[in-house]
């Protein structure tokens, strides 16, 4: 897609989580893949930890990287679009010497990232940007061997797949709207595979909350 629509989806979508940051401002102190805290893996999908380099896209408040750093990481880089949010992370995670935050749209911050040993994402940037401009970016940044996990609601088989505007919903803010990039687990495993990663694990939680939203974690890797 052109440019001009990226552009557009991270302004469109940096407004949104400025408006939602009110409503998520608590650190989070366990890294949960799935949807609402339901039970699941933990940061060992993410491989060794000890000395890494690792880089959150669509890092929120910095609470799943504080948490991953304290698990020996040499370096680790949360990206988010929202100043609001990003403010969050470096005001809370500010005891966090090994962390840094880079603000702006993952797609255009991507290409600038030093050279990862994982890269992973909650709920967060792999679902809001255009995955066929960022997923080619961040293989080239991956070193081989690589990891990359997300996590993301996935739409039924055989629903239309693709750009969406949707809508998050909080007591606080009432119906804000968003882009995201929705696609069947089906279709993920083929945009991965598209773009060079193999794909290692796909993880659906048996929690009923995560059953009805089709909360999905995917593990990849780059080949060697």
């Amino acid at each position: 897609m052109p440019s001009t629509v990226t552009e557009h989806d991270a302004a469109f979508n940096r407004n949104a989580w400025d408006t939602l940051a009110t409503t998520r401002a608590g650190q989070e102190s366990v890294l949960y893949w799935h949807f609402r805290d339901a039970p699941g893996p933990g940061v060992e999908l993410l491989g060794p930890l000890a000395g890494a380099t690792v880089a959150e896209l669509g890092c929120g408040n910095g609470g799943h990287l504080a948490h991953i750093a304290r698990h020996g990481v040499a370096r680790g880089i949360g990206n988010d679009v929202s100043p609001v949010r990003l403010h969050q992370a470096v005001t809370q995670q500010a005891a966090q010497e090994r962390l840094e935050w880079w603000l702006g749209d993952a797609i255009r911050i991507t290409p600038h990232l030093p050279r990862l040993d994982a890269a992973f994402s909650v709920f967060g940037g792999l679902w809001f940007a255009d995955p066929h401009q960022l997923l080619p970016a961040l293989r080239q940044r991956l070193k081989p061997s690589g990891r990359l996990v997300f996590s993301c609601m996935t739409r039924a088989p055989g629903a239309p797949e693709g750009r969406r505007q949707m809508v998050v919903y909080t007591p606080a803010t009432g119906r804000v709207p968003v882009v995201r990039w929705m696609y069947s687990i089906q279709g993920w495993l083929r945009i991965l595979t598209e773009h060079g990663y193999r794909v290692d694990k796909v993880d659906q939680s048996d929690d009923p909350r995560n059953q009805r939203v089709r909360s999905t974690v995917f593990v990849a890797h780059i080949p060697q």
